[in-house]
């Protein structure tokens, strides 16, 4: 089994086309099939069905999919990593966040600032859910990570340092007839369908909140969402109004957030290991915190 060959499984699972998978890995439509085969041969499992129209999966590529892909990700890092220390970089840095519009919105900024004082520093970047994130700075596959308060009230090996106070938002179609309010009770939504993150894939203090609002609001109709982008289209779609933290609140011409006036706050921070002392990470961490209290009054996207 060769890094060739994992490349064409993945690529193949992906697409389910052998022409498609060629032309992605600069390869002709033989070569991927030889390789499958090959990889079929040396694991005596048969990963895909394929007839002269279609690509099928079976059910050991499915779980063979998942494992594959983490192991390309990890070698491809790995071999980023000691590329880079050949070269220009003495060091490595990776951050965890969740590819929220606040986070799009300032970690440029950070990162500008960071690599004028750290030019040596290598960084990798990656995004994942929130459970994923805490599994991977414990698991120190990550350096440091953008996160909910409690997310890590459990992790005494960890520190974090919070950098600002969420309200929860309420978050609208711009032409919606409570657009016009600064902020939003209670009794405005009672008759209006809700939004809610799935409380399967929702940080605790999160569902404590949506907990809260539907014991407040028990006639409401509510719907379930597996992301912040899925919930974009939903209220787009004028099904209903989504109640959200405000570091997830969308950058949209379409929409509009409004504050909710209840007495709650989620603590959105960075976290990191406390055996980590280095000074890259320490740089990292004043240069986002200076950054997050100067934003924090000047710009728009932090609305009070």
């Amino acid at each position: 089994m060769n890094i060739k060959q994992l490349k064409c499984f993945i690529q193949l699972y992906e697409t389910r086309s052998f022409s498609q998978t060629g032309e992605l890995l600069h390869i002709t439509q033989p070569a991927v099939t030889h390789q499958i085969k090959k990889l079929e041969d040396e694991l005596g499992i048969k990963l895909f069905i394929r007839d002269k129209h279609n690509v099928e999966l079976s059910s050991a590529a499915v779980s063979f999919y998942t494992d594959v892909k983490d192991v390309l990700i990890r070698l491809n890092i790995a071999i980023a990593k000691a590329t880079n220390y050949d070269k220009e970089f003495s060091s490595n840095l990776s951050i965890g966040y969740d590819n929220s519009p606040l986070e799009n919105n300032l970690l440029p900024m950070i990162l500008e600032e960071y690599q004028k004082i750290e030019k040596n520093v290598h960084i990798h970047l990656k995004t994942s859910d929130y459970i994923e994130r805490k599994n991977e700075l414990l698991t120190r596959k990550t350096d440091i990570i953008f996160t909910v308060k409690d997310n890590m009230e459990a992790c005494n090996e960890v520190i974090y340092k919070e950098l600002y106070q969420n309200r929860l938002y309420c978050v609208m179609a711009i032409n919606d007839k409570l657009s016009r309010k600064k902020t939003i009770d209670l009794s405005d939504i009672k008759e209006r369908p809700l939004i809610l993150l799935n409380p399967i894939k929702c940080p605790v203090e999160m569902l404590r909140i949506q907990s809260k609002i539907q014991n407040l609001q028990p006639n409401a109709i509510v719907y379930y969402s597996d992301s912040a982008a899925i919930t974009y289209v939903m209220i787009k779609s004028k099904i209903g109004i989504a109640i959200m933290p405000h570091f997830i609140c969308p950058m949209d011409k379409e929409l509009i957030s409004i504050p909710l006036n209840i007495p709650d706050f989620i603590s959105y921070g960075i976290a990191y290991l406390k055996e980590n002392s280095s000074q890259q990470l320490s740089n990292l961490v004043d240069i986002t915190q200076d950054i997050f209290l100067k934003q924090i009054k000047s710009t728009v996207f932090f609305k009070t």
